[in-house]
Order: structure tokens, then sequence, then C-alpha cells
């Protein structure tokens, strides 16, 4: 059952924008992004890409939108990674091969480093550009089922859309060179204990859990979370840089609304109410 079964009362919902390869609908303070190829076990296009770039920057610029949630339209598949059949009729050259790479490193950078957390839910088969996509994610839970794999080096090619730089970030640079050489198949299980997944769910929780997540971050404080987001970034390659806006971020929160909110929720016991002020 996809994701997008949830909540359908049409008094809940908002329809976003409509997409040619994406359905985005908005649950209180949730977006839900699906890619919508479910033929084609969701497999990206340079279409795609347009739209997902698209609908990240209006979801993003949305004070009302506090959690995007990624999955894939029906039950086989995230995204089984790029259309290759699409790119092999489309005589590609190397040349071309350049710019779909920057395209798509480009599209899945915007998602990295949108102040929206972002969660990835996903069912079925994540594989190659599909995983590329969902490591973009900051958290990722996943059906018991769910298998991952960079098979990019079975067809003498690369991860091209971030992997070989996402991917040891995450994971470390063993476990990716593993995944990326090997090209192999890895249970939802494995991937959880490399720390590429947050949470394994069986089938039939996955709806449940992946919203329960969505909507637990969207309570988040919005301000903090997009602070910790660039901190976070920053530090990869450069630590000093990342402690400084860590540094500059906390003293700045302490005169927001929200860290009010905190301290006075926390003092009687009850759950704060951040607004992003």
């Amino acid at each position: 059952m996809s994701i997008m079964a949830l909540n359908t009362d049409d008094s809940d919902a908002t329809p976003d924008a409509e997409f040619e390869t994406l359905r985005i609908d908005r649950t209180d303070s949730v977006a839900r992004v699906v890619l919508d190829r479910p033929d084609d076990l969701n497999t990206i296009t340079p279409t795609l890409l347009d739209e997902l770039s698209a609908a990240i920057d209006d979801l993003d610029a949305d004070n009302d939108v506090r959690c995007l949630l990624l999955t894939g339209a029906g039950d086989r598949a995230f995204s089984a990674g790029a259309d290759l059949s699409a790119l092999a009729a489309d005589g590609m050259t190397g040349p071309d091969g350049v710019e779909l790479a920057r395209h798509g490193q480009q599209t899945f950078g915007k998602l990295e480093a949108c102040d929206t957390p972002v969660v990835a839910a996903i069912d079925g088969f994540c594989l190659g550009g599909g995983m590329e996509l969902a490591t973009a994610a900051d958290l990722r839970i996943a059906t018991d089922g769910s298998m991952f794999g960079q098979p990019e080096h079975d067809l003498g090619l690369l991860p091209g859309w971030g992997g070989t730089q996402r991917l040891p970030n995450l994971i470390g640079e063993s476990r990716a060179k593993e995944i990326i050489f090997t090209g192999g198949r890895y249970a939802a299980s494995e991937m959880a204990d490399y720390g590429f997944l947050a949470r394994v769910v069986e089938g039939d929780e996955f709806e449940t859990v992946a919203m329960e997540h969505a909507e637990q971050l969207a309570a988040g404080p919005p301000l903090a979370q997009k602070y910790t987001k660039r901190a976070m970034r920053a530090g990869r390659d450069d630590t000093d840089a990342g402690l400084e806006i860590e540094a500059h971020a906390f003293g700045q929160l302490l005169d927001t609304e929200d860290f009010s909110e905190g301290v006075n929720a926390f003092s009687n016991d009850e759950e704060p109410e951040f607004t992003g002020e």
C-alpha cells in the first residue's frame, strides 16, 4: 500500500502543483513528495529531476511545511535508479553524461541543503540513483523487505549523483567502497547495521511509522533544525567552520520565541509548540 493512502480525506490534505512524475500533497505541516512512476519502478528521468528541484524550492520556501516525506508510488520500489532505457534511447554522449550527472548532483544537493527536515520512506527497491536520492535525506526508514545497492560498476559506470561523496560521509569509506565496488544487493537489516537506516519496520507498520517520523520532525523547532543542518554540513569539510556556525546559531537561538517556549514547556512538563519565531 502506498503512503499516499494515509490521510486521504480532502478536508485534511491540500494538493500542491501537479507534476508529470511526482505527486505532492500536504497534511498539516508534512508535505509528501511521491516519485510517481510505479510502472517503471519510479526510475529517475531528467524530467523528474526538474520537477523535484522545483518542488523542493516551493516547499522549502513555505513556512507551513515543516517536514518533507519522500517516498515512491506503489509497493515495489522507492526508486530503482536512473531510467537507463530512456538514456540509451536518447543516444547520450560523454558530454551529455557530464551534464546529466551535474543535473542530478544539483537536484539531490538542493534536497540535502534545504532547511526543511527530510525523511526518506523506502519500500522495495532502492538502487543506484534511487539510493543516492535517499542518501541526500536527513533520515531514512525502510520496510524489512527493501533492497539496496549501487550497481553502477556492473554497468562500467560509477554513482554519478553524489554517491561517491555522500555515502562515505554517512556510513564510512570502507562500507561505501564495499557497496559500490561489489555492486551487490543489501537487505534493510544490513543497511541498518551500517548506519544507513534509522529504522527498519514490517510492511504493515510502514505507513504509520513513516508518518510518525515526519510528524515528530515537523513538531520540532524549525530554526534550530535549520541551523543544525547547516552546521553539520559545514563541518564535514572543515570542523572549525562547523563549530563557528554552531556557536553563532546557539547564540541567535537564545533570542527566539521557540527557546522561551521550550524552556516553559520543560518547566511545566508539557509538550512545546514551536512556531519558528
